[in-house]
């Protein structure tokens, strides 16, 4: 058993509490959901230099290039389109002219033909701009820009003036075809339509015409050779049109002349051959009365004959001829009826007085069944007369029928007839309004044709521009600017979607959902980098590489071990866990680092700490401390019952013991989940204020072991490529087996870049806190 001495009574509170009085225990940051701004401020921060160099990296391209561009010069010219009014004559109103225009739509018209690739090539024949080395003198000299543009848009590129100059000569040598000159003009004739910009004033008769170049001179030439030759083409086009529409109509006014006559002697032809009225009026077509009066008199005749046919089949059916309605409302057969209910009650009379047997009574009992008889045979009479009056019905129905038909055969003949002259009389008619319109138009022609003015005119003529007006430089910097913040908020994004790894205390906390403990810097005390710190902490030849890191008490990261010790001490309400189990996701995360300098902290407050190797795996106190492995925690739990034997001193802080691991078992879980490691802690609670536990990674199940012999159970992680994903389930793993996971501590932190914590590890200056210490 282990001896109860004064070495492993624990220390008084007093010196835990002055030791303690400037740590105070880290703050919890809070959840920040995705939908918060404060994520994305962090992600911001997080991802600055990211976005700040696709910023600078867009911008300034976007500003080399748009310097690279030459200035652009705009000419401009006004144009008057004023519609030319058309006038009409209306009928009926004593031949009264009336004058109209469509300014909308011949505003629309002309705008248009201002973009016609035909007067294009007009003013490229009539400037020679296939032979003007001044023209397009943008594509003499390209820059990089404008290859590469053409390179990724994959156009024609323009052709150059002297190749174009050439292939002119060629052209002039030769018989070029119209189409071989269209195409060889085609580039030019596409570079104007590019620099061209035709606008419609609104609420008025103006139109504004501009075109740009890189030469003022050149913009002015082509502006004013455009104007003159649109002005000149449409108004000589009006009169031409005017004069073609003139005959045209001449022409069609004659043909539909001879049409009308043709028409109308087909339709007396035909009229008379058919024997059709020449005039219409009342009674011209007997037949269609006839079948008019037919038609009523078969309709009548069918009802009578249906109704006839419904009387009768329901005195067929009827079980007794009393409830037939003609029998029953009969007045010969009512007035046999009173007959009898007179007898009938002179009967009753008697019967009173005598018997049946009465001779009296037997002569009113003859009467009475003699009236019976005769009311049946009265009513089978009337069923007889309805049968009479349905075939009589039926006979007279047939016979209107057959005059119907005859008739209607009659009819349908003249009706023809009448149909084929209809048509002969519609065309006349349309015939007639189609001669009238084009008449009218003829007259409307000859009166528009005595205004010669001219209703396409130039209103301003254009002046050399001297002030460029392009390109937007700054707008499109501008643009680039915010092109770039885009696409770096973008890319900042995207890389945060696909960074599965914890960095700070706000990724711990929305993707864990554990607190952060503390953060232990990136740097050791003497400034390394994570990278040398490791490759120091595992030099076999230095002094406790893992004791390096806080023995310099002035340093941040024994800054960051302190706070660590104070938040384990504060972790748990009500007392302070005893029993620590350190952890992690994946191996070479830091963990027998974290642990060493743990206990080295709670050590420096005067408690009796204990530091126990249960990595049974891949043991490592012992080459950090370089005491030997020979005998440990695998001797106990094999049956070995004196514990001091296997804890070890460390000089430097003698209130802290060591339990190394031993030699390795081939089952560490059995050794681990044994009633011997059980007693063991229990044991040394009892003896220790504080007992800290290497374990393996939580992937193994020794950590899962351990978490429940524990108070509670601390995951490292390496903020530099531990995985959210993998602490996660290291999480599950410790949590479904019942383990009290403490919290979350993050090893080779960037504390500069953590909103919440970088205040709380300020870079000390070593000689000022000593001497504040001193004078304390």
């Amino acid at each position: 058993m282990i001896s109860e001495d004064s070495r492993l009574t624990p220390s008084p509170p007093s010196g835990l509490g002055t030791t303690l009085h400037h740590v105070s225990p880290l703050p919890v940051p809070p959840l920040i959901k995705p939908d918060d701004v404060r994520y994305y401020l962090t992600l911001l921060r997080k991802r600055k230099w990211l976005i700040l160099s696709v910023i600078l990296a867009v911008t300034t391209t976007t500003a080399l290039y748009i310097s690279s561009l030459p200035s652009i010069y705009k000419a401009t010219a006004v144009l008057r389109l004023e519609p030319k009014e058309s006038t009409f004559l209306e009928e009926g109103r004593g031949s009264i002219y009336y004058s109209y225009n469509n300014q909308y739509d011949f505003s629309n018209t002309q705008v248009k033909l201002l973009s016609n690739p035909q007067l294009m090539r007009q003013v490229v024949v009539n400037l020679n701009l296939e032979h003007n080395a001044a023209f397009l003198g943008a594509a003499k000299s390209p820059n990089l820009f404008s290859s590469i543009r053409q390179i990724f848009a994959g156009k024609k590129a323009t052709p150059s003036p002297q190749a174009s100059a050439a292939a002119g000569e060629a052209a002039d040598n030769a018989d070029g075809s119209p189409a071989e000159t269209t195409a060889r003009l085609e580039p030019y004739v596409t570079a104007l339509l590019a620099n061209l910009t035709v606008e419609a004033q609104e609420n008025s008769h103006l139109v504004t015409v501009s075109v740009t170049d890189t030469n003022p001179a050149i913009a002015l030439e082509v502006i004013d050779t455009l104007t003159k030759i649109f002005v000149a083409s449409e108004n000589d086009n009006q009169t031409k049109g005017s004069q073609a529409a003139a005959e045209t109509l001449g022409r069609q006014l004659a043909d539909i002349q001879s049409k009308i006559k043709e028409l109308q002697d087909q339709r007396l032809d035909y009229l008379k051959t058919h024997n059709l009225p020449l005039e219409k009026g009342e009674g011209r077509n007997l037949n269609a009365e006839r079948l008019g009066i037919l038609s009523s008199q078969l309709l009548a005749a069918e009802n009578e004959r249906k109704n006839f046919e419904a009387i009768y089949q329901s005195a067929k059916v009827a079980p007794d001829l009393s409830s037939i309605p003609q029998v029953r409302d009969s007045e010969e057969i009512q007035a046999m009826r009173r007959d009898i209910h007179q007898l009938e009650r002179k009967r009753a009379l008697l019967i009173q007085i005598y018997t049946p047997e009465w001779p009296e009574v037997k002569k009113v009992d003859s009467e009475i069944g003699q009236l019976r008889k005769d009311i049946d045979q009265s009513a089978k009479e009337i069923v007889n007369s309805l049968k009479s009056k349905l075939d009589a019905s039926v006979g007279r129905e047939s016979k209107l029928r057959e005059a119907y038909y005859r008739e209607h055969v009659a009819a349908n003949g003249q009706s023809q007839d009448e149909i084929a002259v209809t048509n002969l009389s519609q065309q006349i008619e349309t015939s007639k309004q189609i001669y009238n319109t084009l008449f009218q138009r003829q007259k409307e022609i000859e009166v528009n044709s005595i205004d010669k003015s001219n209703h396409v005119s130039i209103a301003t003529t254009p002046v050399l521009p001297t002030q460029p007006v392009g390109p937007a430089r700054l707008r499109a910097v501008l643009a680039g600017f915010l092109i770039s913040v885009i696409a770096g908020l973008g890319l900042a994004l995207l890389a945060n979607q696909f960074d599965l790894t914890l960095r700070s205390a706000e990724d711990v906390a929305n993707h864990i959902s554990l607190p952060t403990m503390a953060l232990i810097p990136v740097a050791a005390g003497n400034g390394r980098s994570s990278i040398m710190q490791k490759s120091f902490f595992q030099d076999k030849e230095s002094e406790c590489t893992a004791l390096t890191v806080t023995r310099d008490v002035y340093s941040p990261s024994a800054e960051a071990y302190r706070h660590l010790r104070t938040s384990l001490l504060f972790a748990s309400p009500g007392q302070a866990p005893r029993t620590i189990l350190v952890t992690s996701a994946h191996p070479s995360e830091g963990k027998t680092t974290i642990a060493i300098n743990t206990a080295v902290t709670f050590a420096q407050t005067g408690a009796q700490v204990l530091i126990l190797d249960c990595d049974l795996r891949r043991p490592q106190i012992h080459s950090h401390f370089k005491i030997s492995n020979s005998d440990g925690l695998t001797n106990y739990l094999s049956g070995l019952q004196d514990i001091d034997s296997l804890l070890r001193t460390h000089n430097e802080y003698p209130n802290l013991k060591l339990m190394t691991s031993g030699p390795m078992p081939t089952n560490p879980s059995d050794f681990l989940g044994s009633d011997e490691m059980y007693n063991l802690l229990e044991v040394l609670k009892r003896n220790f204020a504080h007992i800290i536990i290497d374990s393996p990674p939580a992937s193994f199940t020794d950590a899962s072991i351990l978490s429940t012999l524990v108070d509670g159970v601390v995951i490292v992680v390496n903020s530099k490529r531990g995985s959210r994903i993998a602490v996660k389930r290291a999480k599950q793993r410790l949590q479904e087996v019942g383990a009290h996971v403490l919290g979350v501590v993050l090893n080779y932190a960037d504390i500069e870049s953590d909103q919440y914590y970088s205040s709380y590890y300020p870079p000390y200056q070593k000689n000022e806190n000593q001497e504040a210490a001193k004078e304390a």
